[in-house]
Parts: C-alpha cells; sequence; structure tokens
C-alpha cells in the first residue's frame, strides 16, 4: 500500500497547477494524496474534490471577525497543525515556509520514528518573497527557513539560480532539487487557435488582410500589481501597430478598475481585451492565438530577478514567442533555445524595440516558432517530472512504512 502524501497549502488551492503535478507524479508512484488549503471562515476540515484531489478546507479566522488578524493568523497555525496531525499522514510537502511551519508544528507528540517526512517545495526565493520586508523581517525568514529547511527529508526550488542561492545563504549539505515550472506537453491544434484569434480579432474590431493587421500581444496569468501589466498598456499607447489581450482574473476589483481606468486615460481601451481567466486544459488555445506572450514583471527584488514563472512555459508550449525581461534564468533559456527577445522591462523603448523585430522581421519570427517546437519538447513536464521521482524514490520510498 502506498504511502498517504498531504500537500499543505495556505492559500485556496485553485489556480495550483504547480501543486497538481507534483501530487500526480506522486501518484504515478502508487501513493495516495490529498490537499490542506484556506476555505472560508466558517470551513473546519470540509472537503472537497478539485480536479480529482480531494481537499480539506480550513478556515485562517478560527475565531471568526471580530477579533485582530494577528490573533486569528498566531492561533490558527496551531489549529492547522492539530488537523493536519490528526490525518496521520505518512508525507507532508509545504507549498511555503508557512506551510512547512504548520507541518513542522503538527510533528509534535509524535514518536520520532513515526512521524511524516516533510518535502519544503518553495515556489519563491522566500527569503526576498515580498518587497515589503524590512529588515528584522527579512532576518526571521533567514533563521526560520534555515531551522525548517533541514528537518525536512528534501526540498524543491524552481530553478537552479534560487536553489544555489538558497544552498549557499543557509551552508546546506544537501543542494535543493530543482523542478521548474514546466507545463505539461500540449498538442497544438492551429484550428482552435484560429477560431480564438478570430473571435479576439472580432471583439477588437480588427479587419483587413493579414498583413497589415496589427501585432497582437498577450499577458496571461493573475492580474495583480508588479506583473508589469501597466507597461503592457503604455506600449499599446505608445504604438498603433499593436493590440493587447489581458487573460486572466484579478485579485482585488480595485486593482482591475485601476487598469480600465489607465486604458481610457491613455485612449486605448478599444485597443486591449481583457478577458476572463480560462482553464489550464484550454489555456493553450488563447496562448496560441496571439502573436506574442508578454511578460514584463519588474525586478523588484531579488525574488522578481530571479523568477522563471508558470507563463514562460504555457508560451513555450503554446508556440507562442516571448519578450521578456532579460533576468537569469529567463534569459538563459530564450538565447539557448532562441524562441523569443529579452528586454528591460523597465524600459518602453527597449520593449518596443522587441516588438517591432518581431512584426518586422519575419524570417526571426519564424524561427523562433519553429524554435518552439523543439524547445516544448525537452521543456515540458513528462521530462522534467522524472527528476521529482527520482528525488522521491531516494529520500521518502527509500524509508517506507
Amino acid at each position: 500500500m502506498g504511502k498517504r502524501v498531504l500537500k499543505l497549502s495556505c492559500n485556496d488551492w485553485k489556480n495550483a497547477s504547480h501543486d497538481k503535478r507534483e501530487l500526480s507524479a506522486y501518484r504515478e508512484l502508487g501513493e495516495e494524496v490529498a490537499v490542506v488549503a484556506k476555505g472560508n471562515i466558517k470551513d473546519k476540515g470540509r472537503s472537497e474534490m478539485v480536479d480529482g484531489f480531494k481537499v480539506f478546507r480550513l478556515t485562517t479566522r478560527p475565531f471568526g471577525n471580530k477579533v485582530p488578524d494577528v490573533v486569528n493568523r498566531i492561533f490558527s497555525l496551531f489549529f492547522w497543525a492539530r488537523f493536519v496531525k490528526q490525518l496521520r499522514v505518512d508525507v507532508i510537502t509545504a507549498h511555503d515556509i508557512d506551510a512547512l511551519f504548520i507541518a513542522w508544528l503538527s510533528l509534535f507528540g509524535i514518536l520520532k520514528k513515526n512521524r511524516p517526512a516533510l518535502i519544503y517545495d518553495s515556489h519563491e526565493f522566500e527569503i526576498e518573497r515580498n518587497v515589503k520586508r524590512n529588515k528584522l523581517q527579512k532576518y526571521v525568514i533567514i533563521h526560520l527557513e534555515r531551522f525548517l529547511i533541514k528537518r525536512c527529508n528534501f526540498s524543491i526550488m524552481v530553478n537552479e539560480n534560487i536553489a544555489e542561492e538558497v544552498s549557499e545563504i543557509h551552508k546546506l549539505k544537501q543542494k535543493p532539487i530543482v523542478i521548474r515550472n514546466v507545463a505539461e506537453r500540449w498538442e497544438i491544434q492551429e484550428s482552435d487557435c484560429e477560431r480564438i484569434r478570430a473571435e479576439f480579432e472580432q471583439q477588437l474590431g480588427i479587419g483587413g488582410e493579414m498583413g497589415n493587421k496589427p501585432v497582437m500581444l498577450m499577458y496571461h496569468g493573475v492580474l495583480i500589481d508588479g506583473r508589469g501589466i501597466e507597461m503592457l498598456i503604455r506600449l499599446i499607447s505608445a504604438r498603433e501597430d499593436t493590440v493587447a489581450v489581458i487573460l486572466g482574473n484579478a485579485q482585488r476589483q480595485e486593482y482591475y478598475d485601476s487598469l480600465i481606468s489607465l486604458t481610457k486615460q491613455l485612449g486605448v481601451e478599444k485597443r486591449i481585451l481583457f478577458h476572463e481567466a480560462v482553464s489550464i486544459t484550454e489555456l493553450w488555445k488563447y496562448v496560441g492565438a496571439v502573436d506574442v506572450g508578454m511578460i514584463l514583471a519588474p525586478a523588484v527584488c531579488k525574488n522578481s530577478l530571479y523568477s522563471l514563472p508558470n507563463k514562460f512555459f504555457e508560451n513555450i508550449q503554446s508556440e507562442t514567442p516571448v519578450i521578456c525581461p532579460e533576468y537569469p534564468a529567463m534569459k538563459t533559456l530564450v538565447d539557448k533555445y532562441k524562441i523569443g527577445i529579452t528586454c528591460d522591462p523597465g524600459n518602453l523603448a527597449d520593449i518596443a524595440i522587441a516588438v517591432s523585430r518581431m512584426k518586422n522581421d519575419r524570417e526571426f519570427y519564424l524561427s523562433c516558432k519553429m524554435n518552439l517546437k523543439i524547445a516544448k519538447e525537452e521543456l515540458c513536464w513528462n521530462s522534467e517530472k522524472q527528476i521529482l521521482k527520482s528525488a522521491y524514490k531516494k529520500y521518502i520510498m527509500g524509508n517506507r512504512k
């Protein structure tokens, strides 16, 4: 019988493509998997199925809305830890440092030989994940992560740059394994992409011959501050030969309203289409329908500088050339596979030059499209998950109960 593996996530676990791929790999090894994630204020273990995974929902406000946030936050750590302990699992894989701390708390009172194995699945460079953290907060995070990571069977980072820096900062004897945010291999049907393209053009009021049409750019992902969406809107304003599709849902209505206001202020509301998020299984049809995928998040902290986001690989699997920041992890892959252009995401003129080359240098653009067919075979989950499976077999299954 397989081990019982629990994914512990302090968010709502709705768009958790990275976690779902991880858990699917464990399932392929014969393990039983489940998730504990954030629920509504009344949730104390309510279960539901999400994309084939059993998810237990817990409140982060055990004392309700009348109690200060800090009190709820502290007590919810122990409330969650107690619930996790009662599940009596064999392995806990923690989504971030908060989840790892809860996982560690849940070990108290369990004999060492019976304790669940711990996996730290860090999706970010945790130490500089938030630009608003002060020196004291960073100090606490560094020492907490150092303490917890050394008590894990193994840890996972999303790219080599982060793995190396974390290993150096904490003087780790066992370097974290690298599991990138690569997508499943997507089989592209051009007719589906063409259909979505036609829908985009209709909504944007685009007509005429193909050669005279504006270049269509896309940002896809969560609509939150710090993703460079405003820069994309300003780019559309600066270039009459461009349109954009912004695909995704906003975390806050106020932020969405600010984007709409900016399009009206710059007079580009008819050249920018806001489209709600689509399911991961349908995403390739939409990303594959545009000319260029835009990733313009500014490097406001080291976490941004080291980023290698899902959307980068989703563009690759959709066979859509990218314009992205010249940050180390992305630049390495763009240069290696020749699948797009890197630029300074804070320099509008630099971005515009990149767009001009995509539009006017047809030979270069078509070569990017051809190279994407090669890149997608190597940069896909089918290949990446073998690294995860090997680590799990070595550090977890080798200690099977």
